[in-house]
């Protein structure tokens, strides 16, 4: 008994003694799993190695009020990454937290504004003026996280702001709008802040203006309103390397008139995207895998009204039909593009070329009699029978191109300059996105809940600008929530079908079945204890 109390002590011992040395380990070393299919709780290549890009140390000063971390869960999470980040890059990269007081000029200074927070203290509730911002700094230059509350997308703008203020430069993104009835001011607000937020500088540029030099890449954003004289501003900034992403369209919708489809004109854009390899088709691609749009209606009697109609011009990209080993689609999100042409690629030499995204095969084509109302439904499938197939959406190329004017037959506008003639036949190496559905990057997608489409664009710019790394960083936090995966109607139904069966059949049928087994068991073993019993009950 003795000795089994000794071995009992000595055993505790040894267990305390090693709670106490994994306490100590703790404190010097960590470890963490990240089970996550995106990996996102992990720190990327690119943000492990801004040491090797960093001549100098750079500082982040993270500017946190004490009264919002300890009511919120963001900042302990931001600090958190921050430190991990720090310890990543051997010394290059400084942190400190920053608690503003009641003097929050430092943090002002830098482009940080005070949040309003409600705070509920002793059972009253008051407004709290907050600060939560990051800022970078790098041999007297800054950039400026001005708000930042999560973790979800810091890593991706954290690069770059240390990759901007380490090279001291920024990205121009020109925003060119292509069609008549819009503006940038009021159809393309989501894009412009997502790119501004990003790092990128958003300017507007007018259709049949020459392109400043200092763009680094264009947003074609519709096409409708182009024609020959403004194609040729943009294939001279494509001439001399410029990069572009084109949201483009076959069949131009009017919202104001009813959704009326009519072909865009011959001649225009278009004419230059083939010369380029794209063949933007004027037809509409519709299919299966569709959106549910709310339409408002008039009855008979005048009064308006919500109607909720499967719209197959709103097409929800399904992730297999997208490219896995492009880093554009290569973690999908979703896309959802409004009223979408199909495209043909006719490749040119010296150039490559990627099929991004592609419909579901069961997709069909209005070529000649469009309709796209929500009163047309019956006439939406009309040519379904004879177009079924999966058709392309977007795609991109690299590489040289020839221009869209080498014949020399400059376009003419009375009372416009005149076009210089390309400075070339062929670009300086470069690359293009084209998207076949103009719309797809307005404000609708607030509308129909694809802020995955402002996503995808940001991708794009990225990808124009040669920076493949940012693209995997960011869309590792962009998911598409929705609880609609399943589009295909046919596929619905049957998933639908099945849940019934099994809920109200399957199941209850089975529950009877065991109590019946179950009870049947039960006495069958009274049966047998009565006859070991001779009969006795």
């Amino acid at each position: 008994m003795h000795e089994q109390r000794k071995r009992e002590r000595v055993l505790s011992s040894l267990a305390l003694a090693g709670l106490v040395l994994a306490a100590v380990a703790s404190t010097l070393y960590s470890a963490r799993l990240d089970l996550t299919s995106a990996r996102i709780f992990t720190l990327s290549k690119a943000a492990r190695g801004l040491h090797a890009e960093i001549p100098e140390n750079v500082r982040i000063s993270y500017f946190v009020s004490k009264s919002l971390a300890d009511r919120h869960p963001g900042p302990g999470a931001i600090e958190d990454f921050l430190r991990e980040l720090e310890a990543a890059n051997e010394g290059k990269v400084r942190v400190r937290i920053v608690d503003p007081g009641k003097d929050g000029s430092e943090a002002e200074g830098f482009g940080i504004a005070a949040q309003q927070m409600q705070v509920v203290e002793r059972s009253e509730q008051r407004i709290a003026l907050v600060y939560t911002g990051i800022v970078v700094e790098y041999l007297g230059r800054h950039e400026t996280i001005p708000a930042i509350l999560s973790t979800e997308t810091l890593e991706y703008e954290l690069v770059k702001a240390i990759r901007a203020v380490v090279s001291d430069a920024h990205t121009v993104a020109g925003l060119l709008v292509g069609d008549a009835d819009k503006s940038l001011s009021v159809d393309y607000r989501t894009l412009s802040g997502t790119l501004a937020r990003a790092g990128y500088e958003p300017r507007e540029i007018r259709r049949g203006e020459p392109i400043d030099d200092d763009v680094d890449l264009l947003f074609v954003l519709g096409n409708a309103a182009m024609d020959r004289y403004d194609a040729a501003y943009v294939d001279a900034f494509l001439m001399r390397g410029g990069r572009v992403f084109f949201a483009v369209k076959g069949v131009d919708i009017d919202p104001e008139y009813g959704l009326v489809a009519r072909p865009v004109a011959e001649g225009g854009l278009l004419s230059a995207l083939s010369a380029y390899g794209f063949d933007v088709r004027r037809q509409l691609v519709l299919d299966q895998s569709n959106l549910t749009v709310p339409f408002q209606t008039q009855t008979s009697s005048g009064a308006s009204r919500i109607q909720y109609v499967r719209y197959p011009h709103w097409v929800a990209v399904d992730p297999r039909n997208v490219d896995p080993e492009n880093p554009m689609t290569a973690r999908f999100a979703g896309l959802d593009l409004y009223w979408p042409s199909p495209i043909a690629l006719r490749p040119v030499a010296g150039a490559s070329y990627a099929e991004l995204a592609r419909s579901t095969p069961r997709a069909w084509l209005q070529t000649a009699d469009f309709a796209a109302g929500p009163d047309d439904q019956s006439l939406y499938a009309l040519e379904r029978d004879e177009t079924t197939g999966q058709y392309l959406l977007a795609a991109a190329a690299s590489g040289s191109f020839p221009s869209a004017f080498s014949a020399g037959d400059m376009p003419i506008r009375d009372g416009a300059p005149t076009v210089p003639a390309p400075p070339s036949a062929k670009s300086a190496d470069t690359r293009i996105v084209v998207v076949s559905a103009a719309d797809f990057v307005t404000d609708l997608m607030t509308m129909s809940d694809s802020g995955f489409n402002a996503s995808f664009a940001l991708s794009a710019a990225d990808w124009l600008s040669s920076r493949d790394d940012l693209i995997a960083i960011r869309t590792r936090a962009v998911a598409d929530a929705r609880l609609n995966r399943i589009r295909d109607e046919g596929l619905r139904e049957f998933l639908v079908a099945l849940v019934y069966a099994v809920c109200l059949g399957i199941v209850p049928l089975g529950v009877v079945a065991y109590g019946l087994a179950r009870s049947a068991g039960r006495a069958r073993v009274e049966r047998e204890s009565r006859a070991e019993r001779g009969g006795e009950a």
